[in-house]
């Protein structure tokens, strides 16, 4: 069966709501952003592709438009690319992306720390966490054994 592959900007087109106002940029502005940090980062293409753990060839293949298309660099890689340049991973993202500085700032600040189901459970024993997990495989069983209503309901049928 055939793949077919939809481009990002013919998506945003059709569905303009769909991901916000922001979309990553396309091939050629993504290689004029990338070049931009290239040259703001002070480091040669080969030192940069390797700052984000590819190879020596990543960067110099991005760039050349004639050829063959490759991965964009990943958030990992771009957090070697960060680490190595100075320039910050939310502006990295931001640029080479197109996923907002203020999105990342909003969300993060949605997040209470320690407010983790894992961390409020790192008081629990071993058997207290057991009996957790048991209560919470008998809670998903009586689910999926309801009848879909779409409510789950306290009382208990007549056996």
């Amino acid at each position: 069966m055939p793949l077919y592959y939809v481009s990002l900007p013919l998506i945003a087109t059709i569905l303009p709501g769909l991901r916000g106002s922001r979309m990553p940029p396309d091939d050629d502005e993504f290689r004029v952003r990338l070049r931009d940090l290239l040259e703001r980062s002070g480091l040669s293409m080969r030192a940069l592709s390797d700052s984000m753990g590819r190879d020596t060839g990543y960067i110099a293949a991005l760039l050349d438009p004639t050829r063959p298309s490759r991965a964009r660099p990943t958030p990992a890689d771009l957090l070697g690319a960060s680490d190595a340049t100075g320039i910050p991973f939310v502006e990295l993202l931001e640029r080479l992306w197109g996923i907002e500085r203020t999105r990342l700032a909003d969300e993060c600040a949605r997040v209470e720390p320690g407010s983790s189901l894992d961390r409020r459970l790192d008081v629990l024993t071993g058997s207290e966490r057991t009996s957790l997990r048991d209560f919470v495989d008998f809670l998903l069983a009586r689910h999926e054994a309801a009848p879909s209503r779409g409510r789950l309901s306290s009382k208990r049928s007549p056996s």
